[in-house]
């Protein structure tokens, strides 16, 4: 179980002993037997301080039992995961997700050298990055390990490590395609097995292409041996490929309903293991992923369709029944549902595939036969078809990821992963296993020989004598596997025979091979054969070789799927052509030539299959550089963290880590560098060593007088090499020099504390002895009588003495009585005059202090006041002008008003021309009337004279009838005639009437358009004269629009009641009677009528024309009267404002008497004040007079400065009324002139051209800003919006390219920073914040400021990122306190760059000096250069921080201590600069603080426990948990941190709420800068321009 165990030697062990007596660590005792001939001890422990160390090869003493406890230590206590063994790097699974996998730690190890940090596979992954770029040779990563060991997983981390650190830019996304590429291999390569969920069933190598500047362009994959026999079997609680089980469980899919998909569980192929679901896997999301990454691929959605449609073919295929029909013949029902689906997704004859699955065609030489074939073998056939078809459907979409991978361009260089399965063994092995070991045989070969070229490389870099070392050489093995009548050779030709057997093929491996070592058949089995490979011995099952290796497939069915209407199928089985191995059409040299066929028809066997990509593949790993990956599986369990040793020790023995070991044991194993020897042993020098300079040959010496026998070590040029064991010997002898040192220091301390302690009570026994002894001498010498008589004479001398001393004391009683009268009396004096004074000092110093406060108050207000009316002033200039700009406005629109009134007149000229065309007409018309009343007239009277001649007529024929009637009808006629003459003249009358109405109103309307003619004359002169008037305009339009209305009204009124009163006069006197009459009667009056009616149209036309042009004339008299108004508001509040600053003007002169005659009464009063304190006698007297003066004097003056600041307000209101251009010469107003041609070289000259080390630019930091904004301020001033637009583009373009041009120059970054924020605070400062543009252009300028600041913390960042680690972590800053400890192979990297420049912690600090210097030099605001420290130390903290955690070596005690100094530098130079307060600098450090306190404190008790949970607040439970399992003792006075500790510190940290689950902090986090308002203390007004710049075409304003 246990493999190897520890013990400790209690008997010295004597040459001819037998036993050993041991003692195990549980503390049972036990007797190792031993072989008195040739006694073999046990393997000897290497010290506790060298066990846990990252690299195998810096134990002193290598063995397996070291490795296997070095590699449990590490993973069960220290939960690290990965190892160095020499150049392999061990990688245990976990079997659980770490938070060291993040982008934070791929930035963390990019760059770095291989063991500087600790083991990962990002480390070799940057180490195989790094030689590419550095050798512009390609790099090889194989990664191997047993099925479960977690190969897939560290193939996929080295490959996003590539795409991480090797980012392109370009549009293709090749990283993101690469990383696409897992998932679908994993698909449809990986399936569960007994020992991994995902276990990968083809071995992969990936070839990652980079161009010449080393970013990725594209990748190709390489697959070998596919297991095709899982498509049809699988072991119990095992699963088919993925990809069936994730198909099924989308089976209810729209996309997959053509399929005829159902359950997993109801296919054969994907039911046979049992289990159809893995715990914790969702297959139906992973399907979702392998859809997503074919599309990242470029793979269309057909082609996509097309793959599923064969893999569910094969699954419908797996499901067809086949039964049995007599002994001998098998037959498909053609009613079965699968061999219909099958049929119809693959496109394929039914009957040919149901033929030829239960059939088969024998051709002979005058025949062919076809011959039905049982039910076994038509099953065989059908699983044969089926692995046939997963097989090429594999192959294909491998080559379609081939094809989306490559990208154009040339590849210059690649690093290729071979992710390749491990030794296996298991209880049945088959020819997949052998396949497999076979190819680990040439990998170990490989493998060793290039070990073995590193150690000479080593050896003559290093100028050492070679010795051959011995080693183990598989070649044997090989050969019996690849050499001609090996195994593979003997199994090819019993394929060629169609009888041949497996029974056969073995017999002739027992006839040919019995006589070779390596080769063995088992005593209980003749089916079997047994092969000693480099890692066990190996039984082989010989049953279904000669199968697997033919892989045959019936000529009848391929031909029957080449036929098939599905092109993906039918090209799956094309014939090939000949050509070489491999998809790039490499031509490859094998070592040994293969079996070459000997007719053309027969088919390449499968082992020769895979011998031919396996040459290919050593070829091209031999053409690499290879770096090694071994994975192991620590349990079969699959716990976290459970080491199982002897399933470890397997792997050990199979993966080659133990011949490392092996090899690197015959040599030197332990190699050191000179600088390390002296630091480590340097406590074994003498003194006389340790005064020589040369430190080589202090060593030399040290190692000479240490260890007599000199071929246990050798000097190298560089590094002192160790036999097995020296190093550990050397630690023995400097922990002996140590405990020797501690002895005689706990000696010396002892002895001193012990002679103390006798000296103490030796001196009290002297006290009681002298005590005593005087007792005892005075008994015996002394009698009563004596006694008495001494008694008596003691009281008389006390009663004496008492006497004389109160005597004494009476006598310096009174004196002393008398001395403290007159010393308090001094005292009070003194003290009472000191009050005096200070009472006197605090009054003057009260009114002085209110008299300052009082004058900074005033000088204040008079400065607001003046800021306030130069604002004022400015704005009432701008309105001014703006008055002016909207006056001429005004003037230009009255000029168009008099150019559209004279239009106006002119159409007033037109129309009077047509009203005396009319009047022409009217003239004519009345001539027409005048010869149509005439012609009535004789009308009339011919009608008179007949009317006459008919009435005689008519007497006579009434004389005739009867007198009653003829006197009746004369009465009627008589009357009729009356009428008939009354109407005729009636109607002549109304006609008269007609045409005298219609001439009145033609002469009125004549005269009323003459009238308005005439009003618009007044008009226009009216509106010339407005210009000058004001506000006179608008009534008189107002009373001209009022006539004009009334006069249309009182027409339109008299012309409808004229019409109307005519209509009735007409009809009032009409008949029935006389509508004959009228009819010949009124034509011409309906002639008359027609005319007027369109002389009536016309004039209403005209009329309603008039209307129109003044209403429009009205609207525009409005507008112009409110313009009119709102300019003279304006100008009486101008002159308002005049005639009140006029007023208080006329009030100076009498103010300013006043303010003299208050000066002469306030020297008056301070003569008067002066003469009472010189004559006061009585302190109260003095003290009130002079209170009651001096607050006439602070009222005196109060009113002095009052009507002094009002009177100099008034004389700056009256300066700022005046006319804008200055009228005192020399006065600057802090504005520069320049004109708009000058712009470019005034960018040229301040921008461009401006070097911040200049003498000028030194003596006035932020110069630039102040010139460029007097420039911005000016053009402002000018309202010139154009120019000052086009100088802040010039402005922000100028420093843009600046910036651009120079991105790493750290001293013009700082330089243009602080300028952008002095322009921001100027902007700020001197612009209103009612200035639209200057806030836009205030946003702009920050943003500008921002991206500077930013790109100056990079500059800042990238200089001491290199600095941090080996000044805050390496340096031992603490001289004597030494970390050094044995280092393996993996360190030697680093000695390489022996030049390369060595911080320390003095560096760093004088790097931060030098940017603080330059940002002081530039002006920078103090709280901008603070922000500046706050970022850079958060990245020091961080930083090493990070380190700490990647870096096992890193945490001890003593390293915690000599941070803890570093950072106490870092403190006391924020002390020196002034900048601890308000920084911030020292909280991001307390990450990194309580990271070293938790280095140093005791981590034993449960106390302990709960003082780190307190203490280390900022650091979360990843973090506080990592560094725990790191805590590396570097002597053996040190404790490690036992697990039950770590543990219980976990479960106190599950409480804390919140916090952060990741291990390394960013890096890349950046504070948000703010830029806070800061006033200029520079006055503009007096910025004097140097020559030096070049600016004499610029002028102070």
């Amino acid at each position: 179980e246990h493999v190897w165990k520890s013990a400790e030697i209690l008997r010295d062990f004597k040459p001819g002993d037998d036993t050993l007596q041991l003692q195990l660590e549980d503390g049972t005792e036990m007797l190792y037997s031993l072989d008195t001939s040739s006694p073999q001890l046990p393997h000897l422990r290497n010290p506790d301080i060298l066990v846990g160390e990252n690299d195998l090869t810096a134990l002193s003493y290598l063995h397996e039992p070291a490795v296997l406890h070095n590699l449990k230590v590490r993973f069960v206590e220290s939960k690290i995961i990965y190892t160095y063994c020499g150049i392999i790097l061990v990688a245990v699974n976990p079997y659980k997700q770490l938070h060291i996998y993040g982008d934070a730690v791929i930035h963390a190890y990019s760059g770095q050298n291989m063991g500087d940090m600790d083991p990962h596979i990002f480390a070799v992954a940057e180490e195989a990055y790094k030689q590419m770029a550095r050798n512009n040779k390609n790099q090889s990563i194989i990664v191997s390990g047993e099925s479960g060991a977690g190969k897939t997983v560290s193939a996929r981390y080295a490959m996003r490590y590539f795409a991480m650190v090797s980012k392109s830019g370009s549009k293709t996304h090749v990283e993101d395609k690469v990383l696409a590429s897992n998932p679908i291999t994993e698909a449809i390569g990986n399936a569960k097995t007994t020992r991994n969920d995902n276990s990968s069933r083809f071995g992969k190598y990936t070839e990652i292409s980079f161009d010449r500047r080393y970013q990725i362009i594209g990748a190709n994959m390489r697959t070998y041996l596919l297991e095709k026999s899982r498509v049809v079997s699988q072991s119990e609680s095992e699963r088919n490929y993925h990809i069936f089980y994730q198909m099924c469980a989308c089976a209810d899919q729209p996309e997959f309903k053509s399929l005829r998909l159902c359950e997993a569980d109801e296919f054969r192929y994907t039911s046979m293991g049992g289990e159809t679901a893995i715990e914790g896997v969702d297959d139906r999301k992973d399907m979702e992923e392998t859809r997503r990454t074919f599309s990242l691929l470029g793979l269309t959605k057909d082609f996509q369709a097309d793959v599923f449609k064969v893999l569910a073919g094969v699954l419908h295929l797996g499901n067809v029944e086949i039964r049995n029909v007599g002994s001998d013949r098998s037959s498909i029902s053609s009613s079965d549902p699968h061999i219909a689906a099958f049929c119809d997704l693959l496109g394929v004859s039914p009957d040919g595939v149901t033929r030829w699955l239960c059939h088969r065609r024998f051709v002979m030489v005058a025949e062919t036969v076809v011959k039905p074939v049982t039910s076994k073998r038509a099953v065989n056939a059908r699983d044969a078809l089926a692995k046939q078809i997963y097989a090429h459907l594999f192959d294909c979409v491998i080559q379609k990821i081939n094809a989306a991978l490559q990208v154009p361009g040339k590849q210059h260089s690649f690093i290729g992963v071979l992710d390749i399965y491990g030794f296996e063994t298991f209880d049945i092995n088959s020819f997949e296993q052998f396949c497999i070991n076979y190819a680990n045989e040439k990998l170990q070969q490989q493998f060793n020989l290039h070990v073995f070229k590193l150690e000479q490389e080593e050896y003559m870099k290093e100028d050492i004598p070679w010795t051959l070392i011995d080693f183990y050489d598989n070649q044997p093995v090989i050969d019996l596997i690849e050499a001609k009548m090996g195994i593979l050779d003997l199994l090819d030709e019993e394929c060629l025979f169609p009888q041949g057997t497996d029974q056969n093929w073995l017999q002739k491996l027992y006839n040919y091979l019995v006589d070779n070592p390596l080769f063995e058949k088992p005593r209980m089995s003749n089916e079997a054969f047994i092969i000693q490979h480099f890692a066990d011995k190996v039984e082989y099952q010989c049953w279904g070789f000669l199968e697997k290796n033919r892989d045959t497939l019936y000529e009848e069915l391929i031909d029957t799927m080449r036929t098939s209407k599905f092109p993906l199928l039918a090209n799956f089985f094309l014939e090939e052509e000949p050509g070489g191995v491999g998809s790039k059409g490499i031509k490859v040299r094998p070592a040994r030539p293969g079996v070459k066929p000997t007719n053309k028809n027969l088919r390449t066997t499968v082992g020769e299959k895979f011998r031919s990509s396996l040459y290919l593949l050593m070829e091209t790993l031999n053409a690499t550089t290879p770096h090694y990956v071994r994975c192991i599986k620590p349990n079969e369990e699959k716990m976290p963290f459970e080491y199982d040793s002897k399933r470890v020790v397997q792997q050990l023995r199979a993966c080659g880590v133990l011949e490392t070991i092996h090899i690197s044991a015959q040599s030197y194993p332990s190699r050191w560098t000179y600088i390390e020897f002296y630091s480590r042993y340097s406590i074994l020098m003498s003194q006389q060593e340790l005064v020589l300079t040369d430190k080589k040959q202090t060593c030399r010496t040290v190692l000479q007088r240490l260890i007599q026998d000199s071929n246990q070590y050798k000097f190298g040029r560089t590094k002192i090499f160790f036999r097995a064991g020296q190093v550990a010997y050397l630690e023995k002898l400097r922990l002996d020099r140590l405990r020797g040192a501690c002895v005689t220091i706990q000696k010396h301390v002892r002895g001193w504390s012990h002679r103390r302690t006798f000296l103490r009570m030796r001196e009290a026994a002297i006290i009681l002895q002298q005590y005593v002894r005087g007792q005892r001498r005075i008994r015996k010498s002394v009698t009563a009588a004596a006694l008495k008589q001494g008694w008596a004479a003691v009281v008389i001398q006390r009663y004496w003495r008492g006497h004389l001393t109160r005597q004494i004391f009476r006598m310096v009683r009174s004196s002393s009585i008398v001395i403290q009268a007159f010393t308090r009396g001094w005292i009070a004096r003194k003290r009472y005059k000191k009050m005096v004074e200070v009472q006197k000092a605090l009054i003057l110093q009260k009114y002085a202090r209110a008299w300052l406060a009082r004058r900074r108050f005033q000088t204040l207000r008079r400065l607001v006041h003046n800021v306030q009316l130069s604002y004022r002033c400015q704005q009432l200039r701008k309105k001014l002008e703006d008055q002016g700009k909207e006056n001429c406005g005004l003037l230009e629109r009255l000029t168009s008003l008099a150019g559209a009134h004279a239009q106006g007149l002119d159409k007033l000229h037109s129309l009077e021309a047509q009203l005396g065309k009319s009047a022409t007409e009217k003239a004519s018309l009345e001539e027409r009337e005048k010869k149509s009343k005439e012609d009535a007239a004789k009308t009339i009277a011919q009608l008179q004279q007949e009317k006459d001649g008919f009435i005689v007529q008519k007497q006579d024929l009434e004389k005739k009838l009867a007198d009653t009637a003829t006197e009746m009808k004369g009465k009627e006629e008589g009357n009729y005639g009356s009428d008939c003459s009354l109407f005729l003249n009636l109607f002549l009358r109304i006609a008269e009437n007609n045409l005298d109405l219609q001439k009145e109103d033609h002469e009125k309307e004549v005269e009323i358009l003459r009238e308005e003619n005439r009003r618009l004359k007044e008009e226009r002169v009216r509106l010339q004269r407005q210009t000058e008037e004001g506000a006179q305009v608008n009534t008189d339009l107002q009373d001209q629009v009022i006539q004009l209305t009334k006069h249309v009204k009182v027409r339109s009124f008299g012309r409808i009641a004229h019409q109307a009163r005519q209509g009735e006069v007409i009809w009032s006197y009409s008949s029935p009677s006389m509508s004959s009459v009228l009819s010949v009667r009124l034509s011409a009056g309906r002639v008359l009528e027609r005319k007027q009616k369109e002389q009536k149209e016309v004039s209403d036309s005209q009329i309603e024309g008039l209307t129109f042009k003044v209403e429009h004339l009205q609207n525009e008299n409005n507008q112009l009267q409110k313009l009119f108004q709102e300019k003279m508001s304006v100008n009486d509040s101008i002159g308002q404002e005049v005639t009140r600053l006029n007023q208080e003007n006329m009030v100076i002169p009498e103010l300013k008497q006043t303010v003299s005659e208050l000066q002469r009464h306030k020297q008056e009063l301070e003569e008067q004040l002066e003469e009472q304190t010189r004559g006061m006698t009585e302190e109260a007297s003095q003290r009130r007079y002079g209170c009651t003066s001096s607050k006439q004097l602070d009222m005196k003056d109060r009113l002095i400065r009052k009507l002094q600041n009002k009177i100099k307000s008034l004389q700056t209101s009256e300066k700022a009324n005046q006319t804008p251009a200055p009228t005192i010469p020399k006065e600057y107003l802090g504005m520069l002139e320049y004109k708009r041609e000058d712009e470019p070289k005034l960018i040229q000259y301040i921008i461009l051209d401006l070097k911040p080390r200049g003498v000028v630019v030194n003596m006035i930091p932020n110069m630039a800003a102040q010139l460029l904004f007097m420039c911005v301020r000016h053009a402002d001033y000018l309202n010139d919006g154009a120019k000052l637009k086009s100088l802040m583009n010039a402005i922000i373009s100028g420093v843009k390219k600046v910036i651009t041009d120079h991105q790493a120059d750290f001293e013009l970054l700082s330089f243009w920073l602080s300028n952008m924020y002095h322009m921001l605070n100027c902007l700020k400062q001197y612009s209103g914040e009612e200035s639209i543009c200057c806030f836009i252009f205030t946003q702009i300028f920050s943003d500008l400021a921002i991206r500077i600041y930013h790109q100056f913390i990079s500059v800042m960042e990238k200089a001491l990122m290199p600095m941090i680690v080996p000044g805050m972590l390496e340096h031992e800053s603490l001289q004597g306190i030494s970390s050094m400890k044995p280092t393996g192979f993996r360190k030697r990297s680093s000695s390489i760059y022996e030049d390369q420049e060595v911080y320390t912690i003095s560096s760093l600090l004088q790097q931060l000096s030098l940017y603080h210097s330059t940002m002081s030099q530039h002006g920078m605001e103090e709280v901008l250069v603070r922000q500046a420290l706050k970022q850079t130390f958060f990245l020091v903290g961080a930083a090493t921080l990070n380190n700490i955690l990647l870096r096992k070596d890193m945490c001890s005690c003593r390293k915690g201590m000599q941070i803890r100094c570093n950072i106490s530098y870092l403190e006391e130079w924020l002390k020196e600069k002034d900048l601890v307060q308000g920084t911030s600098a020292m909280e991001t450090l307390k990450p990194l603080c309580q990271a070293a306190w938790l280095l140093q404190v005791n981590k034993t008790t449960d106390d302990d426990a709960k003082e780190i949970i307190e203490q280390c607040s900022e650091l979360n439970t990843v973090q506080i948990v990592k560094i725990l399992n790191s805590y590396t003792p570097i002597d053996d006075f040190e404790k490690r941190v036992a697990p039950s500790f770590v543990r219980k510190v976990q479960g106190l940290l599950q409480d804390r709420e919140g916090g952060s689950s990741q291990l390394m902090l960013d890096t890349q986090y950046r504070f948000q800068v703010t830029f806070p308002f800061t006033p200029s203390s520079q006055a503009l007004e007096l910025l004097q321009l140097p020559s030096s710049l070049r600016l004499g075409f610029i002028t102070r304003i």
